[in-house]
């Protein structure tokens, strides 16, 4: 048994990289079910709703070099899975919608020959493998391929993995009714009370939010805002968040110093858990001022002006 042949679908083979960035606005997609669920560090539940409603531009990566050497390495991965399982896998050019939800969509890599499963393909640097260790999935791609399987059916899905030029990894993650409703609850959620009726999700303290809400607001206006009592509270909790801060660095200094102490003239510690190293290290550095000084003019030829807004905080 192949995958369902019923599920709306358009095809994407011959769709350009422009079109292909439109139809993603339409719909929740499967990288994005890890940005709603709070499982994605480059993505929030806010930065998703502004590119689903053009509020910010949609990023094109397309020729950002670890994409490009993931869609070329796509077809590898899979002939490394299929060499390795005996399973055979074939493309499938479509976009696939859910029959009921026509905002949920799934473009999946592979589909299984003769199994009601899906193939997905990573390619990730070495220093990945840790968080592949006994057979874990990140929680952002495990989120993805339940989406897929909310979307089509799916038994199972596969998911394998390149590391560097060295490594190869495949697990697989089975059909779980109760993940999945509970996925397509928040997804329903996210859509119908957020895109459509266009509130904002919460703003949480993630870099993606803070790069949203940058370019949400990149001009301004030369007044103030008096701020209300929620803003007040907000602004205390700030203040002990800083307090507590100030405290943890001055106490990490303190066992670090410890440790020098103790190391003295040795390099290296080490206890079951953890390494120290306490090493000589040269660094090369730009004398900027130097520079301008004796050569101002050639220096101005380098300078680049750039505009960001900037949030700082005071107590009075």
């Amino acid at each position: 048994m192949s995958l369902k042949k019923d599920i709306p679908s358009i095809k994407t083979k011959d769709m350009s990289n422009e079109d292909w960035l439109k139809i993603r606005t339409k719909s929740i997609g499967g990288s994005d079910c890890g940005a709603i669920l709070g499982m994605n560090k480059y993505e929030s539940p806010l930065s998703l709703y502004n590119k689903k409603l053009g509020i910010i531009e949609q990023e094109d990566i397309s020729e950002k070099l670890p994409v490009v050497f993931g869609n070329w390495n796509e077809d590898l991965v899979a002939k490394l899975f299929e060499k390795e399982t005996g399973k055979k896998v074939r493309n499938h050019n479509y976009m696939m919608y859910h029959k009921d939800y026509p905002f949920i969509s799934a473009n999946v890599d592979k589909v299984l020959v003769s199994e009601n499963a899906i193939l997905e393909c990573k390619t990730a640097s070495e220093f990945k493998k840790k968080d592949w260790i006994d057979g874990n999935v990140p929680g952002s791609y495990m989120a993805q391929c339940y989406h897929y399987m909310l979307v089509t059916g799916a038994e199972r899905v596969y998911i394998a993995v390149l590391f560097g030029n060295s490594t190869f990894q495949w697990e697989v993650v089975e059909r779980d009714e109760e993940v999945i409703q509970s996925i397509l609850e928040t997804e329903i959620n996210f859509w119908n009370n957020h895109v459509e009726k266009r509130i904002p999700p919460e703003t949480d303290g993630s870099e993606a939010s803070e790069n949203a809400l940058n370019q949400m607001w990149k001009q301004t206006k030369p007044q103030s805002v008096e701020l209300d009592d929620q803003r007040a509270e907000l602004l205390r909790q700030w203040s002990v968040i800083k307090q507590q801060r100030t405290q943890l660095d001055k106490d990490e200094r303190a066992i670090k110093n410890k440790l020098r102490e103790y190391m003295g003239e040795n390099e290296q510690g080490e206890t079951e858990n953890f390494k120290v190293t306490w090493k000589p290290q040269k660094s090369n550095r730009f004398d900027k001022k130097r520079f301008e000084k004796e050569n101002p003019e050639l220096a101005k030829q380098y300078i680049n002006t750039s505009e960001s807004r900037v949030l700082r905080i005071s107590e009075l």
